[in-house]
């Protein structure tokens, strides 16, 4: 009897052991499952970098759950527009001899974005520590570092902790709550829904250039030089230079029209602006001055 007792005991023992052993990848898996969860329920509501309503090829390629980014029929993607892709703060700027002109983003809640191979300096539009909305532009599409044409490479991170990523904390991308992710796989026409604000008037003029708008609430098409003479080809009415900031030496700019004439443009005046003749015109070169 005895005998049968530590038998049955025994028994018993490696049953509820079984159990225990058996149950432990279930409650692993359960627990991993709530953890996604939990994070799925913190991303932000991350849309294209891109304007509102322009549509857009995505592919993963060799990169995937990251994406390469152009424009729609690929007809020219140099120098578009990015903008942040949900409101956030810019943790990183930097050059990166494979990402080229590089930032990062911090979405909060674990979240981070990165911008590789933009065509001008990261901190042009941006600077580390600078809030950003979705509407924000932060870069230009280009082809520095690694790339040898230009497109947007565009990650989504995840990191619980810490202010700064790399590419082992890439997870899947998600546009408007549709995922774009999976090997050698390709999106040939999204349109992009970052419709969220209105970009405030001469947001788009980088410290230290002369920016000339085609609206004439300091809005729309802009083209810009960091030097005198630009010979801008696109038609304009107002401008805006150097943020409120003058060249150094010089607080005016004369500005000449390939139709004839000129008008002079006064710091200071109107917060910095300037006004151009209605209508449209082109400029062919500008001139910093003293006085004009």
């Amino acid at each position: 009897m005895l005998r049968y007792t530590r038998r049955l005991r025994a028994v018993v023992l490696m049953c509820v052991a079984g159990l225990v052993l058996a149950g432990a990848p279930a409650a692993a898996s359960a627990s991993a499952a709530g953890q996604a969860a939990t994070v799925a329920a913190t991303q932000p509501p991350f849309q294209l970098p891109f304007p509102c309503g322009t549509a857009w090829e995505l592919h993963t390629w060799g990169h995937d759950p990251a994406l390469d980014m152009v424009v729609e029929g690929n007809t020219g993607s140099d120098g578009l527009p990015v903008l942040a892709s949900a409101a956030g703060t810019v943790s990183a700027t930097y050059w990166n001899n494979g990402s080229g002109n590089t930032i990062q983003i911090s979405h909060g809640n674990g979240w981070f974005t990165a911008y590789y191979h933009l065509k001008d300096d990261p901190a042009t539009y941006v600077r580390k520590g600078d809030a950003v909305q979705p509407s924000t532009r932060i870069g230009r599409i280009g082809t520095s570092g690694a790339s040898g044409w230009a497109h947007l490479h565009y990650e989504q991170r995840y990191l619980a902790t810490g202010d700064f990523t790399d590419e082992s904390h890439r997870v899947p991308v998600h546009f408007d709550g549709v995922e774009y992710t999976g090997a050698a796989k390709d999106w040939p026409s999204v349109t992009s829904r970052n419709c969220t604000g209105t970009p405030a008037a001469w947001q788009d003029c980088p410290p230290g250039y002369v920016c000339f708008y085609s609206g004439a609430d300091g809005t729309g098409t802009v083209c810009r030089s960091a030097g005198d003479e630009p010979r801008s080809t696109c038609g304009l009415r107002r401008s805006f230079f150097n943020n409120g900031t003058p060249q150094p030496g010089y607080d005016h700019v004369q500005v000449y029209f390939r139709e004839g004439g000129s008008a002079c443009l006064h710091h200071g005046w109107d917060e910095g602006r300037g006004n151009l003749p209605a209508g449209g015109r082109t400029v062919d070169r500008f001139q910093w001055r003293g006085e004009c």
